[in-house]
């Protein structure tokens, strides 16, 4: 069924492995973003619970465009649910025009409220220039369910502005009344940085009691930290053969000439 829509979005629901039904559906959002840390969670998700497309979204907001991925052509505002129904993962592969947020959050909503939404999260992350120390999960989210979050180590943002697509959904959930919330990690937008959908993905894990594996990404944090502390050691020695040349008084060797 395709929802008639005074708006410039519609949504078109796709045929097949149970179609585009839900049932009080937890609804997991990854857009474009700092570092794509959002994303590629919600990606990672779909892949690793084997969830199958219900729909997708065509607007006159999103950029003309196709993802060429898993050996299928797709369109890259997509819905996707598992085969109860009650786990929908929402993920969009290209920039959306801040002017077309409202259009395309409030349509996406009206669809969803048909089938009685439980939750409605939004996956990601906080903008910084190096790999952190440690990555805690910062949320956004109403009164009633903060006190939960915080039982599960997760950490209150402080003031925060959310926008974009982020912000034109979780705003829509309050116009609705829909519970919505939003998990946040600090990503590095200067190095590649797997460790922040990592640890989104172990939230959502944490958060609905999902048995979700994420040794890929562990790996994939494992091979990042090697090649830094390779890149590291090499520094190091750079500047310690510079420094004995310049105790001997001679010129230190350059690898450019």
């Amino acid at each position: 069924m395709n929802l008639p829509s005074t708006l410039s979005t519609i949504i078109i629901e796709r045929e097949g492995n149970g179609g585009a039904s839900f049932e009080k559906p937890v609804v997991i959002c990854g857009f474009v973003g700092p570092g794509l840390a959002g994303l590629t969670a919600a990606g990672y998700i779909i892949e690793h619970m084997g969830l199958h497309e219900a729909a997708h979204v065509r607007s006159h907001h999103i950029p003309p465009s196709v993802i060429f991925i898993g050996g299928k052509i797709r369109n890259p505002f997509r819905v996707y649910r598992d085969a109860s129904g009650k786990f929908a993962v929402v993920v969009c592969e290209v920039p959306i025009s801040s002017s077309g947020a409202y259009d395309i959050s409030s349509t996406l909503l009206q669809w969803f409220q048909q089938f009685t939404p439980t939750e409605i999260v939004v996956l990601d992350g906080i903008p910084i220039n190096t790999l952190p120390d440690n990555r805690p999960t910062f949320y956004v989210a109403e009164e009633n369910r903060q006190s939960y979050l915080k039982s599960l180590g997760f950490l209150p943002a402080e003031a925060t502005l959310i926008t974009g697509a982020a912000g034109g959904i979780l705003s829509e959930c309050l116009a609705r009344k829909i519970q919505c919330s939003s998990l946040l990690v600090p990503v590095s937008i200067s190095l590649l940085d797997p460790g922040a959908p990592l640890a989104l993905v172990r939230a959502v894990n944490s958060l609905y009691k999902l048995n979700i594996t994420t040794k890929e990404l562990e790996e994939d944090v494992e091979a990042v930290h090697e090649e830094l502390n390779y890149i590291a050691k090499q520094y190091q020695q750079l500047q310690d053969q510079a420094s004995s040349a310049k105790d001997q008084g001679n010129t230190p060797q350059t690898m450019y000439r």
